[in-house]
């Protein structure tokens, strides 16, 4: 960090390459202690090496390095903590499985088809966008993440608020 203030962008370029090396051993195994899925690891340390940068400049040079820098990884894990709470509090515990269930069969009946497909066609176009490649197209979280260019914890949030939403519709009858 010295060097850094000292305009050696080379130097801060590795710190930052160390420190996230470090951080993507340790950060799994926090979030799982924490509760969280370790495959967002990678969104984590992203924060956190986002957030050194961002506030490099309140880092006292007369004070050790590690424990300034322990208190941004702290207040990030809160952060991914308290987001994971609001995502859990919005999110229905819907499976693909019961997709069919709330859509009901479509194979003897083709007015339910359009139906569904007209039920499907009324989400938002990212709710739209990830059913369609999960539930329709047949991809997996991973996949649908890739090809949505989305991590794959938005693709599940998103998913279960469209399926919450196609199952109020069902189940109120509208649509």
């Amino acid at each position: 960090m010295r060097a850094e203030r000292q305009g050696d962008a080379k130097a801060y370029g590795q710190m930052l390459a160390e420190i996230a090396q470090s951080l993507r051993t340790g950060i799994p195994g926090r979030l799982r202690r924490l509760g969280l899925d370790p495959q967002e690891t990678e969104d984590v340390v992203q924060e956190i090496l986002i957030g050194l940068h961002d506030k490099r400049h309140t880092w006292d040079e007369e004070r050790p390095f590690k424990p300034w820098l322990a208190g941004i990884v702290h207040y990030k894990l809160v952060d991914a903590v308290r987001r994971s709470s609001r995502e859990r509090a919005h999110k229905a515990n819907v499976s693909l499985g019961e997709l069919a269930d709330i859509i009901g069969d479509t194979s003897s009946d083709p007015g339910r088809a359009l139906d569904v497909e007209k039920k499907l066609a009324a989400l938002p176009s990212q709710q739209h966008d990830v059913v369609n490649a999960l539930a329709i197209e047949g991809d997996t979280v991973r996949q649908a993440a890739q090809k949505l260019n989305r991590s794959e914890a938005s693709i599940r949030v998103t998913f279960n608020r469209a399926l919450a939403r196609l199952f109020d519709t069902a189940r109120s009858g509208k649509g």
